[in-house]
């Protein structure tokens, strides 16, 4: 049986139709699905020499830690020197969503306005970290 022009061009119009819209979809994936990102620790190290001065400050920036997902886990409290002089050096560690949960903290408008009540009122070391993976969590090899 002998098909028609008409009728081989529909079939092969038809046939690379289909192939182009599975050439369009993506491959199948064997990765696993993406993690959520795990949870930031802010860490502080603050040499305070103005007091007074830099209360303003804290005052002025917990709300806005609190607008962007963040929550202080240290912040005054006890505190007890195992190794090193760590003389008067004060640490606040502040927990995020996520390292860009903290980042739009940092980088936002709100903070970029307190952060000039802090000028002159000490020396400070801040630091970004991302926590470990849960302990259920597949370990990645490096």
């Amino acid at each position: 049986m002998t098909r028609s022009f008409p009728a081989v061009v529909l079939a092969a119009w038809l046939g690379f139709a289909a192939f182009a819209a599975r050439a369009a979809e993506p491959p199948p994936s064997n990765a696993a699905p993406a993690s959520p990102p795990r949870p930031a620790l802010m860490l502080i190290e603050a040499d305070i020499t103005d007091m007074d001065r830099f209360r303003e400050y804290t005052i002025a920036i917990i709300p806005i830690v609190q607008r962007y997902g963040g929550r202080y886990v240290v912040m005054r409290g006890a505190r007890e020197d195992l190794e090193g002089d760590w003389g008067t050096t004060r640490i606040v560690i502040s927990e995020w969503p996520s390292m860009q949960a903290a980042q739009d903290f940092w980088n936002s408008p709100e903070y970029r306005q307190a952060v000039k009540l802090r000028e002159g009122t000490g020396t400070f070391r801040v630091t970004l970290l991302e926590t470990a993976p849960p302990p259920d969590a597949p370990v990645k090899a490096p």
